[in-house]
C-alpha cells in the first residue's frame, strides 16, 4: 500500500485483507476438527496421537507469528502473506501425498506455521495502514473475519467430509488458502510495505529491545485474558454437563458457545469504535471486568440461561479487548517495527491460550472446575491492574539498534 486509508473509511483494500483473513480462518477451522478423526480412522492411531497431531499447529504458530512479524517489517506484508500462504498449501499437499503418521505431522507443522504467519502478516497490514484515529474500529471489524472463519469452517469441513471423504477436505483447504493469496494480489504495491517516513532511516530497525518494551506489558495482559478463553473452550462443556445441562440441543452446553460467538460479532459491530473513543486503556479495563464477571458466572452456572449470561459477558469482554491491547502494543513503535510487534503480541495470546487449557486443566483435575474458573477470574483482576498507557519507545537510543 502506498498511503494510509482515508479517515473514517475502511476501503476496498481493507476488505480484500479481511477476505483473505476469513478464508485462512475457514481453511484452519475446516481442517482441524477433521484431523483427529483422520488420524484415528485412516491412520489407525490412538486418541492421544490424534490430540498430539492436532496440537502441533498451535505450538508451531507461536514461533511462526514471531518470524512473520519480523519478516513483514523487512519484506512487506503482501510478500509474507503470499509466501506463507504457499507454505500452508504445501501442508495439505503433503497430507494428500503421504497417508502416514509422518505425513500428518509434517502437514500440521507446515500448515500451522504457514497459516499463522499469513494471518499475522494480514493483521500487521491493518495496523500499519489505518489512520491512528480509526485503528481501533478497523481492528474490531477485522477481527470479525476470524470469527467468521471459526463459525463457517467446521460446517464446511464436515459437509465435504461426509460427501466426498478426507482427501476432498484437504483439496478444499488448498483452494481456500490459494483464494486467500489471490485476494491480496490486486492490492497496489509490490510488497505492501508503508512508505518511509521523512527523517527516518532507509533501512528498517532490527533491534528487538523497543519491541519488547512496547509489547511485554499488553502482551502479559493478553496472555492472562486468553488463558480464560483457552480454559473455557477446553472445559466449559464438561463443567456445564456436570452441572446438569445436556451436551447438545438448542439449550445444551454446546449452544453456550453459539451465544458467545454471536455476542463477539454483534458487539464488534456495535462497539467497534470504542477503543478510539474511550482510549485503549479504559476499554481494556472495561473488557477485563466483563471477562472476570463472565468467568465467575460460569463457575456457578447450572442452567442454560445463567450460562448464556456468562457467554454474553465473555463475548462483550473479548470483543474490544484484542483491538485495545493491539493498539497499546503497537502505537508507540516505529512503523518499521510494528509488524514485529504484532507478531510478538500474537505469540503472547497463543501462549496464554495454551497455558489456560493446560494449567487450568491441571487445577480442575485437582480442585474442580469451579476453583479453576475462579482462579482465572482472579488473574483477570490482576490483568486489569497491569494495564497501563503505552510509553514511547521508538525515540529512545535503543530503538535505533
Amino acid at each position: 500500500m502506498r498511503r494510509l486509508t482515508p479517515p473514517g473509511a475502511l476501503g476496498r483494500r481493507f476488505w480484500l485483507v479481511f477476505a483473505a483473513s476469513a478464508l485462512c480462518g475457514i481453511a484452519n477451522s475446516a481442517s482441524t476438527p477433521v484431523i483427529s478423526r483422520y488420524v484415528e480412522d485412516e491412520l489407525h492411531g490412538t486418541a492421544a496421537l490424534a490430540g498430539f497431531v492436532v496440537s502441533l499447529s498451535a505450538f508451531v504458530s507461536i514461533a511462526a507469528q514471531l518470524v512473520a512479524g519480523a519478516a513483514s517489517d523487512r519484506f512487506g506484508y503482501k510478500a509474507v502473506a503470499i509466501v506463507c500462504g504457499a507454505i500452508g498449501i504445501s501442508g495439505f499437499v503433503v497430507m494428500i501425498a503421504s497417508v502416514t503418521v509422518g505425513g500428518a505431522i509434517a502437514s500440521r507443522v507446515l500448515f500451522g506455521g504457514g497459516n499463522a504467519a499469513t494471518t499475522t502478516a494480514l493483521m500487521a497490514w491493518i495496523v500499519a495502514t489505518m489512520e491512528p484515529a480509526h485503528r481501533g474500529r478497523a481492528l474490531s471489524v477485522f477481527g470479525i473475519s476470524v470469527w467468521l472463519g471459526l463459525s463457517i469452517g467446521p460446517q464446511v469441513g464436515e459437509s465435504i467430509l461426509q460427501a466426498w471423504g478426507f482427501q476432498a477436505v484437504w483439496v478444499a483447504c488448498i483452494l481456500l488458502q490459494f483464494a486467500a493469496s489471490l485476494a491480496v494480489l490486486p492490492i497496489a504495491g509490490t510488497t505492501g510495505r508503508l512508505p518511509r517516513v521523512a527523517g527516518t532511516s532507509a533501512a528498517p530497525k532490527t533491534g528487538w529491545k523497543p519491541v519488547l518494551l512496547a509489547v511485554t506489558r499488553p502482551g502479559i495482559v493478553a496472555a492472562l485474558a486468553w488463558s480464560a478463553e483457552g480454559f473455557m473452550l477446553a472445559f466449559l462443556i464438561v463443567h456445564l454437563v456436570g452441572n446438569g445441562l445436556p451436551p447438545d440441543g438448542i439449550f445444551g452446553a454446546a449452544s453456550v458457545f453459539t451465544v458467545f460467538a454471536a455476542c463477539v460479532i454483534g458487539t464488534r459491530i456495535v462497539l467497534g469504535g470504542l477503543p478510539d473513543r474511550l482510549g485503549p486503556v479504559i476499554t481494556a479495563r472495561f473488557a477485563l471486568v466483563a471477562l472476570t464477571a463472565g468467568m465467575v458466572v460460569f463457575a456457578f452456572a447450572s442452567s442454560f440461561p445463567v450460562a448464556a449470561v456468562g457467554a454474553v459477558l465473555m463475548g462483550t469482554g473479548f470483543s474490544p479487548l484484542y483491538p485495545a491491547l493491539t493498539m497499546l502494543a503497537t502505537e508507540t513503535l516505529d512503523p518499521s517495527r510494528r509488524a514485529s510487534g504484532v507478531g510478538l503480541f500474537s505469540a503472547f495470546t497463543s501462549v496464554g491460550y495454551a497455558c489456560g487449557a493446560l494449567f487450568g486443566g491441571i487445577l480442575a483435575a485437582v480442585s474442580g472446575e469451579v476453583t479453576a474458573f475462579l482462579a482465572i477470574a482472579i488473574l483477570l483482576v490482576v490483568a486489569a491492574f497491569v494495564v497501563r498507557p503505552a510509553r514511547p519507545v521508538s525515540s529512545t537510543p535503543s530503538a535505533a539498534a
